[in-house]
């Protein structure tokens, strides 16, 4: 995903501004909580490098290649959290477009 489509710099405003308030509430806070988990999986990487450090008393970090771990949420979680979300009236979350 380029940066430009999160500040959608290349849509006229007028495409903006029809999209549904309610569904703007539902990928906001679905994207937080991507951006939370994935932040989350990196503390917990760099919690583990530091104990391993301790351990051993050796930085071999540069040489060991970690295997990507990642949280996936189940099809049938994500539809429970988009449908608390869409129970957020978007007046609660800032200007409404």
């Amino acid at each position: 995903m380029s940066l430009a489509s999160w500040f959608r710099w290349n849509e006229p405003p007028s495409r903006i501004s029809q999209r549904n308030p309610a569904e703007m509430v539902v990928e906001t806070l679905m994207m937080e909580l991507s951006w939370q988990l994935k932040q989350a999986e990196k503390q917990q990487r760099e919690r583990e490098n530091e104990y391993r450090k301790i351990k051993t008393g050796v930085d071999y970090g540069w040489l060991v290649s970690y295997p990507k771990q990642s949280y996936d949420i189940s099809p049938g979680e994500r539809l429970q959290l988009e449908d608390m979300c869409t129970k957020i009236h978007p007046s609660y979350c800032g200007r409404e477009w």
